[in-house]
């Protein structure tokens, strides 16, 4: 399956073997929203949450796993946002870390990079 998407550089092709799944956790629901939708623009399924302890029990309780996981550092419920967290991320697996809003050219990006992964 391919679909296309658009870039400051011009039309670029995603090939993807399988349909990429991202899980966006966020309790903001506009860029949730928007998010969820450029990523669906791009041809990837979707699964949005408002809060880690969601993310922890979605991945904890079932068999459900993600190609990316975006997620909001400084959340209500299990907040994140510190140095020392951001070192324990990386150090369990983090590939990289970006300041919000994540833009359409940073989200293809990802999305890219993980096709080419997968």
């Amino acid at each position: 399956m391919s679909s296309s998407a658009s870039s400051s550089k011009g039309k670029r092709k995603l090939n993807a073997v399988k349909k990429l799944s991202v899980l966006i956790v966020t309790n903001d629901d506009i860029s949730q929203n928007s998010y969820i939708l450029c990523l669906q623009k791009f041809g990837v399924e979707t699964l949005g949450v408002r809060n880690g302890f969601m993310a922890f029990n979605i991945h904890d309780k079932t068999q459900m796993r993600f190609d990316l996981i975006l997620m909001s550092s400084t959340m209500p419920i299990m907040d994140d946002d510190n140095e020392e967290y951001r070192k324990l991320f990386m150090e369990a697996g983090l590939d990289e870390c970006y300041e919000k809003p994540l833009t359409k050219e940073i989200l293809q990006s990802l999305v890219e990079k993980i096709s080419n992964k997968v």
